[in-house]
């Protein structure tokens, strides 16, 4: 058995792939590899797609502890379509080739090692000629006001171990 279109091999065994790459099958930090066979159909809203017949697949790797990020391993077949970036995403390109295009114009190149950055808020238009993979790390941007009072928080949190550690308080 094959996945991703034929031309990946079937994923290994859990016991195999842990033998094989010293990565706990289970334990307290999460272990994957960045295997393409493993992607799952993760298809691109319709009305995004401006054209071809891109297939998106991804996987996800890791959610925070409360929910506020994520990790993803992606790919997408040839095609052109619009993204909106809902979160913040950071992204590390694997594999293949992608020209972005931003709200204003400009355009980037995607290609193995070259990391990009797309703030929460923002749009962008990707053409894949052939193929592109990529891994994202996704954080959803915390409301200013809640970001304020952690600060707030952090601070106080601060003056009272000082405090503490002087024998200010009992």
């Amino acid at each position: 058995m094959t996945g991703a279109q034929g031309r990946f091999p079937a994923e290994p065994a859990v016991a195999d792939t842990e033998k094989a790459t010293g990565l706990p099958a289970s334990g307290v930090f999460p272990a994957h590899m960045l295997d393409p066979s493993q992607l799952e159909p993760a298809p691109i809203r319709p009305h995004w797609i401006l054209e071809g017949a891109p297939e998106a697949r991804c996987k996800n790797l890791s959610v925070g502890t409360r929910g506020w990020a994520t990790t993803d391993h992606w790919s997408c077949t040839a095609g052109r379509f619009r993204w909106h970036y809902g979160w913040d995403e950071s992204v590390l390109f694997l594999e293949g080739e992608v020209f972005i295009t931003d709200e204003r114009g400009e355009t980037y190149h995607g290609v193995p090692g070259v990391a990009l950055f797309f703030p929460a808020g923002t749009s962008a238009t990707w053409h894949v000629p052939h193929y592109i993979r990529k891994l994202a790390f996704n954080d959803r941007p915390i409301p200013k006001p809640a970001h304020y009072a952690v600060r707030l928080v952090d601070k106080a949190l601060a003056v009272f171990q000082r405090r503490s550690a002087k024998g200010g308080l009992s």
